[in-house]
């Protein structure tokens, strides 16, 4: 019977059970136990969010770690677990279409004025606002990997002029997809919408600074559903303040759940979500989770298992 030690942020019993009985959908003989159970010492399995790291590199029998999300930095931070044991990150195609739904949305916001209307609701306000002509707007997407390639070919679908940026080159027909600094710049100077799905790097790390708003237009919008950690939240802060920066919806944060003393809160100009973008959608991803265990029980190396020079 394959052990799985389970963590999933502070997780409860409930939650184990419900990822037990999807997963046993699958694969039967699996059974899940709690990370800090004695149990756990004999699993060579683990599957985790934001799990205690130190208590996971107790676990000598452990062969692989699966993320329960798409990102695996929560894993690989700080470099506690060892580089020889893979990581599994779940590759979801409900995941993606679910971003490209939220970011689409978060578009669709800025260029309709969706929040300035909603302010002259609370006055009884009944005017048009300006409507910014989408036929001359240009969309980076700064990371078009498994998830941002939909994003792009779903906002190209809406009619919008869309770019791509990402650490190697990507083929995805009717884009024009770039690499390197100086096209990063080119994208920042030249786009309207800036669309943060990047995965977290020691390159990506603060990837967006005072220096690199700055680059871009005054009255830009910003939107982030990559990692918190990729933007100094002072400096946007800042930039929205100033007007430079005119919207900026975030989804992600350096601290989360999002402290309520951060001056994020207090911005009418940025707009917070409480990371749900992308959620896991457990029903989908209960499969590819089942086979991945499959594969390491069978001596096997599991598909979507990240490459940890690149960190994704």
């Amino acid at each position: 019977m394959p052990i799985v030690a389970f963590y999933s942020n502070n997780s409860n019993p409930d939650l184990q059970n419900q990822w037990e009985n999807r997963l046993q959908a699958h694969y039967p003989e699996i059974s899940l136990v709690p990370l800090f159970s004695d149990q756990a010492e004999s699993a060579i399995t683990a599957l985790l969010w934001k799990a205690p790291l130190e208590r996971v590199n107790t676990l000598k029998n452990l062969k692989v770690l699966i993320s329960l999300g798409q990102g695996v930095d929560h894993i690989l931070k700080d470099n506690i677990i060892d580089n020889e044991i893979p990581v599994v990150r779940i590759v979801d195609t409900f995941m993606a279409k679910s971003m490209s739904h939220w970011v689409a949305m978060s578009v669709l916001n800025f260029i309709r004025d969706t929040f300035g209307y909603y302010n002259q609701q609370k006055n009884k306000t009944y005017k048009p606002r300006k409507e910014i002509n989408f036929t001359t707007l240009k969309i980076a997407v700064y990371g078009v990997g498994e998830i941002g390639s939909v994003v792009v070919k779903d906002l190209k679908q809406l009619g919008f002029k869309v770019y791509g940026w990402s650490r190697t080159k990507k083929n995805i027909a009717g884009i024009d997809c770039f690499i390197g600094e100086d096209k990063f710049k080119y994208l920042l100077k030249s786009c309207d919408i800036h669309i943060c799905l990047l995965p977290l790097t020691i390159q990506t790390n603060n990837i967006f600074n005072n220096s690199t708003f700055k680059i871009m237009k005054h009255g830009s919008c910003f939107i982030n559903a990559g990692r918190g950690e990729q933007v100094v939240e002072e400096d946007l802060i800042e930039n929205c303040q100033s007007g430079h920066i005119s919207l900026a919806i975030l989804d992600v944060y350096r601290v989360e759940p999002l402290p309520k003393n951060s001056r994020l809160w207090e911005q009418e100009n940025i707009k917070i979500w409480p990371h749900v973008a992308a959620e896991t959608n457990p029903e989908t991803a209960a499969k590819q989770i089942a086979n991945a265990i499959k594969c390491i029980e069978n001596g096997k190396i599991p598909p979507n298992t990240i490459e940890r020079k690149l960190g994704y």
